[in-house]
Order: structure tokens, then sequence, then C-alpha cells
């Protein structure tokens, strides 16, 4: 800006007379600025961080995003300050965005009761709102559908869980979980940061400590999946079905053995399961195991 009185670009904004003035002459060009700033003083980066506040951040968990207004009821004109809020209430979901609400409420209760972290919620109501916008959430059960999205969700944010874990939980079908599945799995085409993230070896802990081992059978198994899975051998097989597997290769190789049975009834999967991957990794890697 220039001053009107020597032409000079030498106009500033000076904070402490709330002035706007010419450096070079010193004329004062506007009083009484709007102060921008906040209301309170602060003379440390502490005083600031005490001082310093902010509205909820977004949420994805929320149908608005957290971006609403919320009418109170007043003790004055109180008849007419309800129905105002009734009908505001109304009107803050549209007809389009019904489908949503219900999806985000099953998802913020399921995901309290599993104990899930905020950031796997967060991810699984950003899948939802992906498969309501494509209509891909059409003609699927919605319990089953916020099953499959939290379930992806881990994947992604690489928290092992198996996927039986939320069919009990929901007490879910099979062939309706994974059609469900199937449609979340779709949504990566669209959005490549959806994409499952986990490694099969981020099983094995999970694994190992359900069977009471040793952390050198851990460390050897997760060695041993983790060559699999750079090697492509990994692909298409359960990943939890494939680091029990290489837990009981292992504990069997190093005399600490755990049966098929103790290994399935501890992680609720089938023997067979972890007998056809044991199988694929003693194959793979031409090991002989003597018993």
């Amino acid at each position: 800006m220039k001053c009107p009185e020597c032409g000079e670009d030498t106009l500033i904004n000076d904070p402490t007379t709330n002035q706007r003035v010419c450096t070079s002459c010193g004329y004062v060009d506007e009083e009484q600025l709007i102060d921008t700033g906040p209301e309170w003083r602060a003379y440390t980066q502490r005083d600031r961080l005490n001082k310093e506040r902010i509205g909820a951040p977004l949420s994805d968990s929320i149908h608005d995003r957290g971006l609403t207004t919320r009418l109170d009821v007043s003790s004055k004109n109180r008849y007419i300050s309800m129905k105002l809020k009734r009908i505001h209430e109304k009107t803050r979901v549209s007809n389009s965005d019904k489908k949503l609400v219900t999806l985000l409420s099953i998802l913020n209760d399921q995901s309290a009761k599993m104990g899930l972290p905020d950031y796997v919620k967060n991810t699984a109501s950003t899948i939802l709102r992906k498969l309501v916008a494509t209509k891909a959430a059409n003609r699927i059960d919605k319990n089953t559908l916020v099953a499959a999205s939290l379930y992806q969700a881990c994947k992604i944010n690489q928290i092992p869980r198996h996927h039986q874990e939320f069919k009990d939980k929901f007490s879910l079908e099979r062939n309706e979980f994974w059609k469900a599945i199937k449609k979340v799995q779709s949504i990566k085409q669209i959005s490549p940061d959806l994409k499952s993230k986990i490694k099969p070896n981020e099983y094995i802990p999970m694994v190992n400590t359900s069977l009471n081992l040793p952390q050198t059978v851990a460390t050897k198994a997760s060695q041993l999946v983790e060559k699999m899975y750079e090697d492509g051998m990994s692909s298409g097989k359960g990943y939890l079905a494939l680091s029990a597997a290489a837990v009981y290769l292992i504990s069997t190789l190093m005399d600490k053995k755990k049966t098929q049975k103790e290994i399935a009834d501890a992680l609720n999967i089938t023997e067979v399961t972890i007998r056809n991957r044991y199988k694929d990794i003693v194959g793979a890697f031409d090991i002989e195991v003597k018993i």
C-alpha cells in the first residue's frame, strides 16, 4: 500500500497503537483498525498454549463432520424455542443422509464396544461415506456393512484382527459378510489410500502371546513369514492362519511344540486351515520336520 501523503510504499499496521502509519513520513492513514487477534495476551509460549482454544475438530464419524448449530431451549418463550429446536433437528439431516446417519450410529456404538481406537473408527467412517456416495451400500445389511468397514479399517491401520472376531461380535452369516467385504475392498480402486497395509508377520506377536511361547519363537516365525511375503508366497492366504502355521513350525523345530488343536482353539480357527498353511510353508522352503 502506498502512502497518500508521500507516495512511498511504506504503510504498515502498528498493532501497538492500532493504526496504519507510514514509516517514511509518519502519516497516519487510518485509526481504530479492527483487531483480528485474540482478546487475551500471552507473554510466553506456555501462556499461549494455555490460553489458545478452538472448537472440536472435524470428524468423519459424524454425518455433518461436526459442522452444525445447536439450539438451546430458552427460559423465555420456551414454547417457541422448543418448536424451533424440533424444526432444526428435522432439517439438520437430509433424506440423502439418513442412511449414513444410521450407519455411523452403529459404527460409533460397536467400535466403542470392541475397544478400537478413534483413528480406526474414522477410517471406517470414510469407507462408509464412500460406499453410500457410490450407492455400493444398497441391498446390504447395515450391521454387516459396518463390520466389514471396521475389519478393513483395522487392516489399513495395521491392527491385526481376525475376521472371525467381527463375525462373532455382529452375529453375521459367512456369505453375507464376505459379500460386504468385497464391496468395501472395491473402494480402494477409487481411493488408493484405503488399501490394506497390514503384513502377515504383524499377527505373530498376537499368536505368540496367545500360546505363551518364548520370544525367540516369535522372532524366527516373523522372519519366516516376512520372507514368504517378500517372495509373494503369502498371496491369497489368510494372514492369521499363515502366522499360526509359522509359529507351529518354529515351535516344533525349537522343541517348544504346541499341538495344532491348541493353536486352533486359542485363535478360534480350524485345525485344517493351520495344517494347510503348514504344508504350504514346508513345501515352499523344502523343510523336513522329524517329530
